[in-house]
């Protein structure tokens, strides 16, 4: 059986090679994104840039946190494996919540990608407001989430009883400074339960905005197929289910760890790989993404095949 101390090692290993990995193909996604986006992609451009900053950010803090949920405890203590522990519990708790917005922030660009592809192909112009009243809509959780954060530091964190109760705990049990408890998550206070289903109900209602758009879109796209080349609608059906692989993969991998969470909460059984990974399970798709998108957008799909091709002409011609 796997003991605590060896998911330690296997994190100490797993973080830094998976956090390089994906933070260098974010940056190569956003180089496509800034540098090769075809002009009919100019509109979602930003949007896409957008979907790859948040997920970099969230990848360098979880790898800046390393995150341990004890849920054995009542309230749950939340403890930081990485170069947070060297710092006080509030600084680690910042990069913390920042980790938990940019999860949210991601989700939520991905679904307004969806929508504005809709716009896109439906061919509705939006003025400048219009675009701003959108961005709004689709980060009003985001906004909301925030605010709670907000009255959590108010009320939880900077406090002195708060101050006092994270440097008890950490005197008592941990001499050894290989960890930080930076947190205590209750459940009974109202801002933690409502960001807890804010982020249930972003995760629940994916699925849903998912399939109305891509319902829609492709139906718009085959009463459009006259109007429009074989060409561009493959790239149009291409991107559309890009964007729904990356609108039910959040839902795919989180619900089954989250049942294991509330489980481990509730009947207080010691899962070690719930308390390890779950910030990683978090992280998988802000992982998986950046593939998916240099996939089914097409032209950069093909950006890349020609590049490959040109290498190889180049290793032949250089062989001869």
């Amino acid at each position: 059986m796997i003991s605590a101390e060896d998911y330690i090692f296997l994190s100490s290993i797993f973080y830094p090679v998976s956090s390089t990995l994906a933070v260098s193909v974010q940056f190569f996604l956003l180089y496509l994104i800034v540098k090769h986006s075809p002009k009919h992609l100019n509109f979602l451009r930003a949007t896409l840039a957008l979907t790859s900053v948040f997920q970099i950010i969230l990848i360098i803090v979880t790898y800046f946190t390393q995150v341990r949920y004890q849920t054995t405890k009542t309230p749950i203590e939340i403890w930081t494996y990485g170069y947070c522990r060297f710092f006080e519990p509030w600084i680690c708790n910042c990069f913390y919540q920042i980790m938990q917005l940019s999860v949210l922030a991601s989700h939520l660009t991905i679904y307004g990608t969806f929508f504005l592809k809709y716009r896109m192909v439906t061919k509705l112009q939006m003025s400048q407001v219009e675009i701003m009243k959108t961005y709004v809509v689709f980060y009003f959780p985001l906004i909301l989430s925030t605010i709670f954060v907000v009255i959590i530091f108010k009320t939880q964190v900077w406090t002195v009883q708060a101050e006092e109760e994270l440097r008890v705990v950490n005197i008592d049990g941990n001499n050894s400074r290989m960890y930080l408890i930076f947190a205590i998550l209750n459940y009974s206070h109202w801002p933690n339960t409502s960001n807890l289903v804010i982020y249930g109900a972003c995760l629940l209602a994916s699925p849903v905005i998912c399939f109305f758009y891509r319902k829609n879109t492709l139906k718009h796209i085959k009463n459009q197929a006259g109007n429009m080349s074989i060409a561009c609608q493959e790239q149009y059906r291409s991107f559309i289910l890009g964007l729904t692989i990356q609108c039910i993969l959040p839902c795919v991998i989180f619900i089954p760890l989250e049942f294991l969470y509330y489980y481990c909460i509730i009947t207080k059984n010691e899962l070690l790989f719930v308390e390890f990974f779950f910030p990683v399970i978090v992280e998988l798709p802000a992982m998986i993404d950046p593939f998916i998108s240099i996939y089914f957008v097409t032209p950069y799909r093909k950006l890349i095949i020609k590049w490959v091709r040109k290498r190889k002409t180049l290793h032949r011609t250089d062989t001869f």
